[in-house]
C-alpha cells in the first residue's frame, strides 16, 4: 500500500472511514474558520472546537488558470465556496469550464489530488457541481 499524507495538516480528519473537511468554531463569538487555527481570526479567542464542515456550499467566485501550476495540469478552476457556517473556502473545482457558474451549488469530495514520485499519495479536497435539481450545473 502507498504512503498517504494530507496536503495541509488539520484540513481533513477521518470519520467513519472517510475523510471530511474540518474547521474550528469559536465558542465565544460563534464564527467558523477554515482551515482550523489556534486563535479565532475574528475575536482572537483560543476557545475553539474542531467541527466537520458542511459538504455542500455555493460557488461565490472562480477563475481559470490555463498554465501548469505545481502538480496541477491546466485548465485549473479555482474558486471560493461559501458554506452554510459562514465560512468561505478556496478550493479546486473539478468540472468542465462551461458548466461552472457563480451561485451554483457544489459539494466537497476528498481523495488523492496528486501522487509524488516516490509513490506517496497526497490527499486533499476539491469541489464538484451538485445535481441540477440542487442548484448545480446544467447537464
Amino acid at each position: 500500500m502507498n504512503n498517504q499524507v494530507i496536503f495541509h495538516a488539520g484540513a481533513l480528519d477521518k470519520k467513519d472511514g472517510k475523510f471530511i473537511q474540518m474547521g474550528n468554531k469559536c465558542k465565544d463569538c460563534g464564527k467558523t474558520t477554515f482551515p482550523a487555527v489556534e486563535l479565532c481570526q475574528f475575536c482572537s479567542s483560543g476557545n475553539l472546537e474542531k467541527i466537520p464542515l458542511s459538504t455542500v456550499g455555493t460557488l461565490f467566485s472562480f477563475s481559470v488558470t490555463r498554465v501548469p501550476v505545481g502538480h496541477y495540469k491546466p485548465p485549473i478552476i479555482g474558486g471560493y465556496v461559501d458554506l452554510p457556517e459562514g465560512t468561505r473556502v478556496f478550493g479546486q473545482i473539478k468540472a468542465k469550464i462551461e458548466d461552472v457558474k457563480t451561485g451554483m451549488k457544489v459539494k466537497v469530495e476528498t481523495g488523492v489530488v496528486w501522487t509524488e514520485k516516490d509513490g506517496t499519495e497526497v490527499l486533499g479536497y476539491y469541489y464538484i457541481p451538485c445535481e441540477e435539481k440542487s442548484g448545480g450545473a446544467k447537464k
